[in-house]
């Protein structure tokens, strides 16, 4: 038995509510072949949304997934290309090869299986080339399939590859969409800065992609949702979603919690205690992880936590015994590790339940 409020996986078609305006602009890009750049804090549900509407919308379109959080270099991004393209459709193992065989014109592929899950994939065998050959092959095959298919890529973390400095990516990425036909992209980040410096004015991606915030999750969909399954009150989503800041992560995980004695009707001191739960579930790791910072930062991270803006008062400052100088460039130092991100005037801490941990210190 599963719980209908998934916080650690993807949810299914049926767990998935609440983003009509966001599939509706999603399907109007994609019908006409343009492209879209999703952004949001972490943890708001990009990743849901996008692989839900790839779902829905499989019989229409051939769609590409791609998540390159953890690539290190530009040959990680080219086989994590790669590797996506290989693996998209549904088709047997053996008519797979032979489609790709006759698409690739380097890349070898072969079957392989998952010791953990037993599922069998196509793997591209590429140690023989080079990263050019690796991108040729990929966008020479997508445009091939393109003559048959209505395609959709999607590149999750798109922020990426802007830690790759020895290519310019986006330049390259630019010179290779802007010659597609029937092929949507849909780039997916969190970390706004460096989406920022990718598709600001006179960047290579500039204009190539409609930008679109995604929003926290309406409240009334919430409850909607929410009351299908508990026993609930209007004014209790008001206040888990208050909490939470709107993170759909941690309004799930609290709803997770609430559906365990889902017999019950769901109280503020039944709300309080799971986020006490899901707080002190994380404390080990957010010691390990606060006690590799210097004093300083330590400092400005509890400020940040606490104030969020105008913490460069005197009143603060003496509070902290801290000086100005030293707050800023310690404020810095943690946007630069992203422990902190910064919206308008305002800084946050983009992990809600590391930023109550925070508070409580």
């Amino acid at each position: 038995m599963s719980s209908p409020f998934p916080y650690d996986r993807l949810p299914t078609q049926d767990e998935f509510f609440g983003r009509v305006a966001e599939f509706e602009k999603l399907s109007q890009t994609v019908k006409y072949s343009n492209n879209l750049l999703i952004y949001s804090k972490r943890r708001m549900g990009k990743s849901s949304l996008i692989k839900t509407f790839f779902e829905q919308n499989s019989k229409e379109y051939l769609t590409i997934y791609v998540d390159i959080f953890d690539i290190t270099s530009k040959e990680d991004f080219a086989h994590k290309l790669l590797k996506a393209l290989a693996n998209a459709g549904k088709f047997d193992l053996k008519t797979t090869i032979k489609n790709l065989t006759s698409l690739f014109k380097r890349v070898r592929v072969e079957p392989t299986i998952d010791t953990n899950t037993l599922e069998y994939s196509i793997k591209p065998i590429i140690a023989t080339l080079s990263f050019e050959e690796m991108m040729e092959d990929f966008f020479h095959s997508l445009n091939e399939l393109s003559k048959t298919n209505k395609i959709i890529v999607a590149i999750d973390e798109f922020q990426q590859i802007a830690s790759i400095t020895d290519v310019k990516l986006d330049a390259m990425m630019r010179t290779y969409i802007q010659e597609r036909q029937n092929i949507s992209y849909v780039f997916l980040g969190s970390k706004r800065h460096l989406l920022t410096s990718l598709f600001e004015y006179k960047s290579p991606l500039y204009e190539l992609a409609t930008p679109m915030l995604l929003e926290p999750l309406d409240i009334d969909a919430i409850y909607e949702y929410s009351k299908k399954h508990l026993k609930v009150s209007y004014d209790i989503v008001e206040y888990i979603y208050a909490i939470s800041d709107g993170e759909t992560k941690m309004i799930q995980n609290i709803l997770h919690l609430m559906y365990l004695q889902k017999e019950k009707e769901i109280s503020k001191n039944m709300v309080d205690d799971a986020l006490q739960e899901i707080i002190n579930s994380k404390d080990g790791s957010y010691k390990l992880l606060f006690d590799t910072l210097g004093n300083n930062q330590k400092i400005a991270l509890k400020i940040v936590g606490i104030y969020k803006k105008g913490f460069f008062a005197n009143t603060i400052l003496q509070e902290y015994n801290i000086k100005k100088q030293t707050l800023q460039s310690s404020v810095d130092a943690l946007f630069a590790k992203e422990l902190i991100d910064k919206e308008d005037d305002r800084y946050f801490i983009p992990d809600r339940t590391f930023e109550l941990w925070v508070e409580r210190l």
